[in-house]
């Protein structure tokens, strides 16, 4: 493996732009993944109308899903800038390196968000807190017994794409 421009660039010139289109692509991958997991059955979750009914529980569908896509981009740009800056600190040597640090730090995203979204969908949600919505339960199993290994692989797909774009856009 030979040592890439990245690797000489990672030393301190974070560039915030290309950090927000990684981490909007990560999130649009991070969707394929998601909404995949539940056209096969792996898990009843819909992360997009989850967001949009936290916000406007009683909005139209169309409303719900519109609002929720625009809080899971803004949240995608946001970890972007998260992970490239966590990119940075560790300071892979070649491109594969960053693409597999992107990997990791996505897999570590996905435990941290697995662990503490039921406990904060349970205390914020509008939906959850009546009823209407599911319970998430732990590690989100509320929503099938799979949806933790499918949280975790949507997290590694946004790591790995966060890396991988991220290197590209240099």
């Amino acid at each position: 493996m030979s040592t890439s421009v990245l690797a000489l660039n990672l030393s301190g010139s974070f560039e915030a732009g290309p950090a927000v289109y990684a981490g909007i692509a990560g999130a649009i991958a991070m969707l394929a993944v998601i909404y995949m997991g539940r056209a096969v059955g792996m898990t009843t979750m819909d992360l997009l109308r989850s967001l949009g009914t936290m916000v406007a529980p009683k909005a139209p569908p169309a409303t719900v899903y519109a609002i929720g896509f625009m809080m899971h981009l803004m949240m995608g740009a946001m970890f972007g800038l998260v992970h490239v800056g966590l990119l940075h600190a560790i300071g892979p040597s070649t491109d594969q390196a960053a693409i597999w640090v992107g990997l990791l730090l996505g897999l570590g995203h996905g435990v941290g968000v697995t662990a503490m979204m039921p406990v904060m969908l349970d205390m914020a949600h509008p939906l959850v807190r009546s009823g209407d919505l599911a319970k998430p339960g732990v590690a989100m199993t509320g929503y099938g017994p799979m949806t933790p290994m499918g949280m975790l692989l949507a997290h590694a797909a946004f790591g790995l794409v966060v890396g991988a774009v991220y290197i590209a856009a240099l």
